[in-house]
């Protein structure tokens, strides 16, 4: 009878794993997909209104002729707080028109695709980079795998709008894929491509094990540079306006090449190993991006000193690689959520079910989904 009763207990417990397990992958993969969708409406009309008020600024500003405080606007209006809308993204391969935000926290990156803080805005001369998910919280880059070498890539900006074209990689793909220790790609060389837009997401779906990378030129003049007002950037890699100075340094046949050391992360291997495109191959070595070698003729653009940022990313951020500071909150809401099932269960069985279930219902519904917005958080995200 012991026996019988222990087996039985062990049945329900497991029953009542698979069903939370069930609510929380339908919780992953549709309900996270409902609270995006009503993110982004919010962040649209955002945007729009971040548009009208950087464009009334400036007709105030030119009206006053004062010159140095709209500098100091639009780094304001640029560079935006955490989570904030800051772009607009367009891709028509992938069917994607979402609102980009500030930053690549857990936080941010369920309201859509989120920009790396310390690279360049789009638009700006420099890599600028943005990431999102592929499967969970809408899932923006869900076909990011799709994007074929010449694919436009829009974005919009209070800067105005400008359009990049994705860069082929070895084998003539759009993408190539590296590990998610391989930052290499977030850097900002000047080697090949200096003005780009990088696109970062898990791979493959439904995993986070590695990332898969996607690089775009941008087409004709990068905008004005304009630097973080909370960041202390350093001189970086300077262009040039001026010819006489252009002839300075500039052999006579008016070209120069650039040969600085690319990252080793970033080096073809010898065997020219690359990435597999597959979940079954192992990603060793990422695909080179293209040769460290660049021909800056006089018609190259850029503004006098582009800075570099102070600080190299160390990861590619909480929103896809797992939030450490939600493992204690999904500890304790579980806990919670456990203690709840067993008080219920125990008063049910002493006094009458039906009435039991439904006072516990809602309490039982507000900490499951407490619980499962902080494990979200804690794992690392896809």
């Amino acid at each position: 009878m012991l026996v019988s009763r222990f087996f039985q207990k062990v049945g329900q417990s497991l029953i009542a794993i698979g069903g939370l397990t069930l609510l929380f992958v339908a919780y992953q993969l549709w309900g996270t997909g409902f609270l995006t969708d009503r993110y982004q409406e919010d962040l649209k009309e955002d945007f729009e209104e971040l548009i009208e008020a950087t464009e009334e600024t400036e007709q105030n500003t030119i009206a006053n002729e004062e010159e140095s405080e709209q500098g100091v606007s639009f780094s304001e209006f640029l560079w935006r707080s955490e989570g904030e809308a800051i772009a607009q993204l367009i891709i028509p391969r992938m069917g994607l028109t979402q609102t980009v935000v500030s930053g690549v926290s857990s936080e941010s990156l369920r309201r859509g695709p989120g920009h790396f803080q310390n690279t360049p805005m789009p638009g700006m001369p420099g890599n600028t980079s943005i990431a999102g998910h592929r499967t969970t919280w809408g899932a923006p880059f869900s076909r990011i795998d799709e994007l074929e070498p010449g694919d436009e890539i829009n974005v919009q900006t209070i800067q105005g709008s400008f359009t990049y074209k994705v860069i082929e990689q070895n084998g003539g793909r759009g993408n190539f894929i590296v590990s998610p220790q391989r930052l290499a790609v977030l850097d900002q060389d000047f080697e090949e491509y200096p003005n780009r837009l990088t696109l970062v997401s898990c791979h493959p779906r439904l995993t986070a094990r590695n990332r898969i990378i996607v690089v775009a030129e941008l087409i004709g003049e990068p905008a004005e540079y304009f630097a973080r007002p909370d960041a202390a950037p350093q001189t970086g890699f300077a262009f040039i306006f001026d010819q006489e100075a252009l002839d300075e340094v500039l052999p006579n046949d008016g070209t120069q090449t650039v040969t600085e050391d690319i990252p080793p992360e970033l080096k073809p291997t010898e065997e020219g190993n690359i990435a597999s495109n597959t979940q079954n191959e192992k990603i060793d070595e990422a695909d080179p991006l293209p040769t460290p070698t660049q021909e800056v003729s006089q018609s190259t653009r850029a503004s006098e000193s582009v800075p570099l940022p102070t600080e190299r990313a160390t990861s590619f951020g909480e929103g896809l690689d797992g939030d450490r500071s939600a493992i204690l909150p999904s500890i304790t809401w579980g806990l919670a959520l456990l203690a709840l099932m067993i008080s219920s269960n125990f008063i049910a069985n002493r006094w009458r079910k039906l009435p039991t279930y439904l006072i516990a219902f809602t309490p039982f519904v507000i900490v499951l989904s407490v619980w499962f917005f902080n494990l979200d958080r804690a794992l690392p995200s896809y």
